[in-house]
């Protein structure tokens, strides 16, 4: 649609929606329409709505824009329960998202549950939503719907387990889950609160973060996999892990920081049990 077609329906659904608004989920930004006529960006981040001072882990709208359709989530406010609908949009050639929240007050709806209930019950499906069962890491639905349609992210890491085949042939796919659930322990214990691990395949993990220096994200990564190194199996006393890292810092779309990571781990892994960043 236009721009002067998008105007006139975002106007028409305020008369249904408690809150209407344009989102570029790239820039994670809210846009209003200037005096002119023109879009622009609001001087705080989209999910300020929410009260949250970072990026919401299950974005809708993220998810929206990923498929290109529309989708719908509660979100939750203090005791307040939101309904929001997300909707892929273009305007003039450009995508955005179209937001439309309603606030919800019916009680038959939360009658059955109750308040807390209905919360509690909402949030740990969102969280499950995107976490591996196995490790506790966010899961491959998580980086593709969520961080992959990001205009910038500051620095990404791909590790892989050397030898993971060997360590299931060996010793049971048992151990190789116990394994698997040590290695996230010690890459979580390296990282900062805003920092994301993702398991992205099997034995391949992801690591996602928003800025760091060069020097400070290579010496993270060189602890994790000393830390790594020095995992210690229960049952499988004899075993050593190790991990190979190829990593990317530089403001990147997330679709071009992996590509250019996995080049780094190609070459890592060549060398076996070293970081190569880019």
């Amino acid at each position: 649609m236009t721009k002067q077609e998008s105007m006139v329906l975002i106007d028409q659904l305020k008369l249904v929606f408690d809150t209407v608004r344009l989102v570029d989920v790239s820039m994670t930004r809210q846009l209003s329409i200037g005096g002119c006529g023109e879009f622009v960006a609001e001087p705080y981040q989209c999910y300020a709505i929410w009260n949250k001072n970072s990026r919401c882990d299950n974005c809708i709208s993220a998810k929206a824009f990923s498929c290109k359709g529309r989708l719908s989530k509660f979100e939750f406010v203090d005791d307040d329960i939101y309904h929001v609908t997300a909707k892929y949009i273009e305007i003039d050639g450009t995508p955005y998202i179209l937001e439309m929240v309603s606030k919800i007050t019916d009680k038959t709806l939360i009658g059955a549950y109750g308040k807390n209930e209905f919360i509690d019950t909402i949030s740990n499906y969102n969280q499950r939503l995107y976490t591996d069962s196995l490790t506790g890491a966010n899961n491959r639905h998580y980086f593709d719907e969520q961080l992959f349609g990001l205009a910038s992210i500051g620095a990404l890491a791909m590790i892989d387990v050397d030898n993971f085949k060997e360590v299931n042939d060996t010793y049971g796919h048992l151990v190789g889950d116990a394994a698997l659930c040590a290695i996230v322990d010690s890459i979580s214990s390296c990282m900062r609160g805003s920092d994301k691990i993702i398991r992205y395949g099997g034995d391949e993990f992801t690591l996602c973060l928003e800025s760091i220096a060069k020097a400070d994200f290579f010496n993270m990564l060189e602890r994790i996999r000393k830390k790594v190194s020095e995992i210690s199996i229960e049952e499988a006393p004899d075993l050593r892990l190790t991990v190979s890292i190829g990593a990317v810092c530089q403001p990147l779309t997330a679709a071009d920081a992996l590509k250019e990571a996995d080049k780094m781990l190609y070459i890592a892994k060549a060398e076996k049990n070293c970081v190569r960043l880019k």
